[in-house]
């Protein structure tokens, strides 16, 4: 039996303002998904690690320089095949330095993380929140680039 695959690594960060309680949002553009209020994050370079991906596509996408980020769980795509796969790596990160500002990926501000709603959201946000915020350990998805869900085997 074939225990490797092609897989596809991504990172996303929820970066938290200590002293607001607010988190960093994004509303990228030109995704293949529902667009709206995201976090920032990316694909992570051959030979990089996962963390320091993290940490580069926070400073490529806001301008803010984490000082650390602590791992939070996954979420995980399929083909329909299921012989490849996309791992997302989630990080949660509230020291930083910098001021935020847009890229080309798109605008950028901070939002009371109570006011993030399905409607406001990108596609999965929500579902995304549980992991970042403890209340499970990972999401995953039966459709490339679908809607994420809890398996029910993953519940705390």
């Amino acid at each position: 039996m074939t225990r490797t695959q092609p897989v596809e690594l991504v990172t996303m960060v929820m970066v938290t303002d200590p002293q607001t309680g607010n988190v960093l949002v994004e509303d990228k553009v030109n995704v293949p998904w529902k667009a709206g209020h995201s976090f920032p994050g990316g694909h992570v370079e051959v030979g990089e690690s996962c963390a320091a991906a993290a940490i580069r596509e926070v400073v490529e996408e806001t301008g803010l320089s984490l000082t650390a980020v602590d791992f939070c769980g996954t979420c995980e795509w399929f083909s329909a095949d299921r012989q490849q796969r996309k791992l997302g790596l989630l990080y949660r990160g509230h020291q930083f330095t910098g001021e935020i500002k847009a890229s080309e990926e798109g605008p950028i501000y901070w939002f009371d993380p109570q006011k993030l709603t399905v409607e406001n959201s990108a596609e999965s946000l929500l579902t995304l929140l549980r992991v970042f915020r403890g209340e499970v350990p990972a999401v995953a998805s039966d459709d490339w680039d679908g809607k994420l869900h809890v398996d029910a085997s993953q519940q705390l």
